[in-house]
Order: structure tokens, then sequence, then C-alpha cells
């Protein structure tokens, strides 16, 4: 607002003088006169407002990363281990797939026992019961058909079972 546009203003409303002089006075004074936070807040409030903004997307983000399914892909117990390796890349190119990793027996009848047996129980056990149920660990994206991405696993030779991680933990 230009300092006509005020005088207008000023002269339309009935005030008494002195209120109208000190009106005039302090909306058309100079920005250098003003306090140092009125100066910038229109720029503090963009900075804050684009710092929420970057804040709420990051964590948007990590938490669809933590929103994932993850699957595991049991395989048969005689495949060799280049015919493990194929099914590992074939599973990592299925569309929705976005992490692939593999657990070795050895690697799950650690969790396993870690998990569910305290040590004095697991050490009695002299071989390892888990050694055929190496597998692959699967990450398959929110919007991703689960359901598609199951069907397509199933159909690859090899693979004896896929099953939710959810379903295994319960």
């Amino acid at each position: 607002m230009n300092k006509n546009d005020m005088l207008q203003i000023k002269n339309a409303i009935s005030m008494p003088a002195g209120l109208a002089d000190t009106l005039t006075q302090n909306c058309t004074a100079a920005r250098a006169k003003r306090p140092f936070y009125t100066r910038y807040s229109r720029t503090a409030a963009v900075l804050i407002a684009a710092f929420t903004i970057l804040i709420s997307g990051t964590t948007s983000f990590a938490y669809n990363i933590y929103q994932e399914k993850n699957l595991a892909v049991f395989m048969e117990s005689n495949l060799s281990q280049a015919e493990i390796d194929r099914i590992g890349r074939q599973l990592s190119q299925i569309p929705g797939v976005s992490s692939c990793r593999f657990v070795s027996g050895d690697e799950a009848w650690n969790e396993f026992s870690s998990t569910y047996l305290d040590a004095e129980l697991a050490a009695t056990f002299t071989e390892n019961p888990l050694a055929d149920s190496f597998n692959y660990r699967l990450g398959v994206r929110l919007n991703a058909d689960t359901e598609k991405v199951r069907e397509e696993i199933a159909q690859l030779a090899g693979v004896r079972l896929v099953q939710n991680l959810e379903e295994l933990k319960e």
C-alpha cells in the first residue's frame, strides 16, 4: 500500500487527528527503521514452511520403507548353488520386488535359536536342524500387487514355499 492510498483511508475514517497522524507515520515509515524480525519474517516463514515440507516428505518416505511387505521364499533342498543363484536373479527381476537377500540354513538356525531357544537348549543340538531352510527374503513395495508377486514366485522352478514373514513369526 502506498502513501496516497493510506492518506485516502485516513481521511475516510473518522478518528482523532493525533491518532490518524500516528497511523500514517507508522504505516509509511521506511523499512530500514523497522526491527530486524519484521524485515525478514516473510523469508523466515517461507524457510520454515519449506523445512516442514521437506521433513514430512522424508518421514513419509521412511514410513513407506518400513511398511514394505516381506516375503520368505523357500526352495527345494536338492538344488545346486548355481540353481539357487539363478532363482535369486529371477526373484530380483520380478516387478514390485524392492530387495532380495539370501539367508543360508546356518543363518536361519542362528536366528531361530537366538529368538526361540535359550543358549543351553540350543547347545544340545549337534547338527543344524534348519540346514535345508535356506531362503530368500524379499521386500515387496506397497504399491505392488502382493498376490500377483507371490503367484509369479510360486511358478519358478525349484521354489517350494512362499510365505509372508508375519505368518512365520506367529
